[in-house]
């Protein structure tokens, strides 16, 4: 099954790629990230979470709130996503890695999907 879904994220072609939106709702149960394409949006929507970290390198500093950018103003690009499972209390998760910097994001969870 991990297999399958690299293959699908490296078929979404995510490398430097815009980011548009990252939202983490319901207590970081889902967490929503769309980047552009040259067709159309693609959004990773990852489900069932139990840690999600969204680490934004201090030594980059922020023009302002994220809130009040323009799309042109966003500074946030795909650069790389890291795919394993992993094994907490002979319970298996997937665990994610990416990169876009200058954030980095971390998520476990049980459930991905690509739209």
């Amino acid at each position: 099954m991990i297999q399958k879904l690299i293959k699908k994220i490296e078929d979404s072609y995510y490398w430097d790629a815009r980011v548009k939106s990252l939202d983490c709702n319901y207590f970081g149960d889902e967490v929503k990230l769309v980047f552009e394409d040259e067709e159309k949006d693609i959004t990773y929507h990852f489900e069932e979470c139990y840690k999600v970290k969204i680490e934004h390198a201090v030594e980059c500093p922020k023009d302002g709130a994220s809130k009040e950018l323009t799309f042109a103003q966003i500074p946030y690009f795909m650069q790389d996503v890291e795919l394993k499972e992993i094994e907490i209390s002979d319970k298996k998760y997937m665990e994610f890695v990416i990169n876009m910097h200058p954030v980095e994001l971390s998520i476990v969870c049980n459930k991905f999907n690509i739209y």
